[in-house]
């Protein structure tokens, strides 16, 4: 299931897509924490990917454009998060900096967190030769263009069948910004496929993809379900209503952090995809709500830090022993304010995230952060 979300003027709608991604048909195909069983496959016809979690979800953009992702898997692959590019990177690095070439992250010319991507990247060959029946292709040329990761996730996704058969169904492709729009969808949906296909060959562990050279194969602990922060996500009025009914309610609120991790995995993927044609999106007729979707994800982590320091101090201690862990939360942290960051230029790309960003920042909230990691939030953002 992914929210959708847009805007048209004085014009705002919201609705509700089943049946996209990972062989997904709706909320509840998935069953919690048993990658290893296999389910879901839902009426979409994907081979199994693995339960463990709850279906695709994102919020997006009108005719179905919810949120990206960019997996890939490198035999780089090292428990905590593969060791990433760390190079000093600057604006050409391959490891960072804001025209770089690929890379899963490293240090840009002001030494915070970056990832390589290259707004510049002329898209006026395939803008001219688009056709719709060659909408994959042209995709992954134009991820490749601009933002590596997304590129590498599509082509290793590309003979996913739901991405060739169902995935079109979903989106106007017959023009090029219809094409646009589906770009986040398309990262973000194979993102849960690809980590939760990958998951299938780990023991009691679970993967998340983050960069074409980083991943994080992070452990199944006794996680709660995640209902358990819905009081806290809705006191003094909750800010991501769009959101909280998804995955914080019903069976999907039943499901614990090892699949909430992976949707806010795939929410940043998804804005990061999003981000690459932000220029495209900010030419066209529509508001999205890719910032939102990761906005409300990583204050859903917020939530679940604080439940989990102040009611499980057994789990809380384990988890926070958790390098692998620690890896996830800082990289997360760190991520999402890269991609929120470089999305600052367009403002389509975000409906209700400033009033989301200002529940993250309220020092009662970020401070989970710190009690988590040992370090200030900013520092985190900064040097994960």
């Amino acid at each position: 299931m992914r929210i959708l979300t847009w805007t048209m003027g004085a014009m705002v709608g919201a609705w509700m897509l089943g049946g996209v991604g990972c062989g997904i048909a709706g909320p509840g195909d998935f069953g919690e924490d048993e990658d290893s069983v296999g389910s879901g496959a839902g009426s979409t016809g994907r081979p199994p990917v693995g339960s463990g979690g709850d279906p695709g979800s994102g919020a997006g953009g009108t005719t179905g454009a919810g949120n990206a992702g960019s997996g890939a898997m490198h035999p780089t692959t090292t428990g905590a998060g593969a060791g990433g590019t760390t190079g000093s990177g600057g604006s050409t690095g391959s490891g960072g900096g804001s025209t770089g070439s690929g890379g899963s992250g490293g240090n840009g010319p002001n030494g915070c967190y970056t990832e390589g991507w290259d707004p510049n990247a002329s898209l006026a060959d395939l803008e001219s030769s688009y056709s719709s029946s060659q909408w994959l292709p042209t995709m992954v040329e134009l991820l490749n263009r601009r933002y590596h990761n997304g590129g590498w996730l599509l082509t290793q996704q590309q003979n996913d069948p739901w991405l060739s058969s169902s995935f079109p169904g979903y989106f106007d492709l017959s023009n090029w910004y219809g094409f646009i729009e589906s770009i986040d969808t398309a990262c973000h949906e194979e993102t849960h496929g690809y980590d939760y296909d990958q998951a299938l060959s780990l023991n009691n562990q679970h993967l998340y993809y983050m960069g074409s050279n980083r991943e994080v194969i992070a452990p199944k602990l006794g996680f709660f379900a995640r209902n358990a922060i819905l009081s806290l996500v809705q006191a003094g009025g909750s800010v991501t209503s769009n959101y909280d009914s998804t995955y914080l309610t019903g069976t999907q609120g039943s499901y614990d952090f090892i699949a909430l991790a992976d949707e806010l995995t795939a929410y940043i993927n998804g804005l990061a995809c999003a981000v690459s044609v932000g220029d495209e999106i900010q030419a066209g007729p529509y508001g999205h709500s890719y910032r939102d979707g990761a906005a409300s994800h990583l204050l859903y982590l917020l939530h679940y830090l604080k439940v989990a320091r102040t009611q499980y101090p057994n789990l809380y201690s384990q988890w926070q022993a958790s390098s692998d862990w620690q890896t996830f939360v800082r990289f997360s942290w760190a991520r999402g304010h890269f991609w929120t960051d470089e999305s600052s230029p367009y403002s389509k790309l975000g409906i209700n995230d400033a009033a989301i960003w200002q529940r993250i920042t309220d020092p009662a909230n970020e401070v989970e952060i710190q009690h988590f990691t040992g370090d200030p939030p900013a520092v985190v953002a900064c040097n994960p």
